[in-house]
């Protein structure tokens, strides 16, 4: 019993001692010793840290949200000790920035923070040009779980996402770098340096008559503005959140207009009249490819943006913005994303209009084979640029958050392309069966692959069941070789 209790004194000691090692040696570095990356360094006002509140959903909606508030302050970054930015003390209006806790599950649950960055002037903190200049930029945490990558997480989901949505010409693609981060003197971690969806020329463009909005499961948070359709107020929980106009702003006539021009795109998408000279098939076509390249496993949480160019012309239709939120990729068992199941969006009517089916497959014979040698292209990139200094940061990071940043770059590079690979399998079954029928009359059970599980998109179970009493709706059956698919009983 002594000789083990003198081992747990021995091993606290040394936790104890590592821990202050480490934090010594962060406190004793200026940014001429950092890994070749972009350091930001935060110092705000009075040394007060951005804190946020949990909020917890009114019954009938879902969620786990944060309340913040935005903290004035400074902001420098630097590489190898020369200065890249600097905000200057903060003046409203004039100089220096304001950051606030951003994100719902991930701002409510993260030791690492993401945080949002609202500089008072316009500045192209990613270096890409003077056009890029913008006072909206996020810092989003390193870690991401991941249940299928290996120890269950990664840290390039969003480079690997973000490199996909290139490869499919989105009109528009964050850029991002990764940068180490100091708040007050305190390291806080390798983040992703990002653009945020804003509109703005180089990001999502409009004019001055159209609109930015997003799908969002988290509406009822205090503070938003919001509207709500008739179809979201009877089927679903979701409600319809401004990115632009901004909230503050927007006049209660513009409010009006955006939600009676919803409703009419609701009512000819779940309708199944075909909503083509509404909304633009093509970019939807293309939203919904990446998901199911992917293999996304969340639905309402997938970050639904989506934008009008002009709201006074007939000719202006409604499209989908860039994608964003990567932390489930890989994750689904189904063929496609979970979006083809899901009743929180469009896609489930979508894709019983053979217009849209065709417009998505088309879209995925002309693009697809050029997808995994961009992906994998872009990654080796980015190790090029920065394989040495990520590795290096990783490290960094690791002292502060013991339990992130685990996997190596080249670990991680090759799980995300080995998932990549077992993707497009997935996506030849998918498209084929969208090629020709999938009713539930057309489908013959063999008995050497019969059905064993048939359920509802809403999880109801209906295995067993005769087809010809099976209500009218679409369903997931799982057949005895483990194939999955998607079946329409009309």
């Amino acid at each position: 019993m002594r000789k083990a209790m003198k081992k747990s004194h021995i091993l606290t000691a040394m936790v104890v001692l590592f821990s202050v090692i480490v934090s010594a040696s962060l406190k004793a570095q200026t940014p001429t010793e950092w890994p070749d990356l972009p350091l930001l360094t935060i110092e705000t006002v009075d040394g007060v840290m951005p804190t946020a509140t949990k909020v917890f959903p009114p019954e009938g909606c879902v969620g786990e949200g944060i309340l913040s508030e935005h903290v004035p302050g400074r902001l420098v970054m630097t590489l190898k000790g020369e200065t890249l930015y600097d905000s200057g003390d903060y003046v409203k209006g004039e100089s220096g920035v304001r950051i606030k806790i951003r994100g719902n599950s991930t701002g409510a649950n993260l030791t690492q923070h993401p945080y949002k960055l609202k500089l008072s002037k316009k500045a192209d903190l990613l270096q890409l040009g003077n056009e890029h200049k913008s006072k909206d930029f996020a810092l989003l945490s390193m870690y991401t779980w991941n249940k299928v990558m290996k120890n269950e997480e990664c840290n390039i989901l969003l480079n690997t996402g973000l490199a996909l949505c290139r490869a499919l010409n989105f009109p528009w693609t964050p850029n991002t770098r990764p940068v180490n981060v100091v708040i007050n003197g305190k390291y806080q971690g390798l983040y992703h340096l990002i653009e945020t969806v804003e509109r703005a020329d180089t990001r999502i463009k409009t004019d001055k008559t159209g609109f930015v909005i997003e799908n969002d499961a988290y509406w009822w948070k205090e503070g938003e503005t919001y509207f709500r359709t008739e179809h979201q107020k009877a089927n679903t929980y979701m409600g319809y959140t401004f990115k632009y106009p901004d909230g503050d702003d927007i006049t209660e006539e513009q409010l009006a207009d955006i939600k009676n021009y919803m409703e009419k795109v609701e009512t000819a998408v779940y309708s199944n009249a075909g909503a083509s000279d509404l909304i633009d098939y093509d970019s939807f076509a293309h939203w919904i490819l990446a998901h199911d390249i992917l293999g996304s496993y969340d639905a309402a949480g997938s970050n639904m943006f989506l934008y009008k160019e002009n709201g006074t012309t007939e000719d202006s239709k409604l499209k989908m913005a860039t994608l964003w939120d990567f932390d489930s990729a890989f994750a689904s068992d189904l063929d496609g994303s979970r979006q083809h199941y899901s009743y929180l969006f469009f896609y489930l009517s979508l894709f019983q209009d053979k217009n849209f089916v065709r417009t998505y497959l088309d879209l995925y014979k002309e693009k697809i084979a050029a997808v995994y040698p961009y992906v994998e292209n872009s990654l080796k990139e980015f190790k090029e640029k920065y394989g040495e200094a990520f590795e290096k940061s990783m490290e960094l990071h690791r002292a502060v958050y013991a339990n992130e940043c685990k996997n190596s770059l080249d670990e991680q590079i090759d799980d995300v392309l080995t998932h990549l690979k077992e993707r497009f399998a997935k996506l030849q079954t998918l498209t084929a069966e969208l090629e020709h029928t999938t009713a539930i009359e057309g489908c013959v059970d063999k008995s050497d692959n019969r059905i064993v599980n048939r359920t509802s998109i809403l999880g109801v179970d209906f295995t067993g069941v005769d087809v010809n009493r099976l209500p009218v709706g679409i369903y997931i059956e799982k057949r005895a070789d483990g194939t999955i698919r998607k079946v329409l009983n009309k």
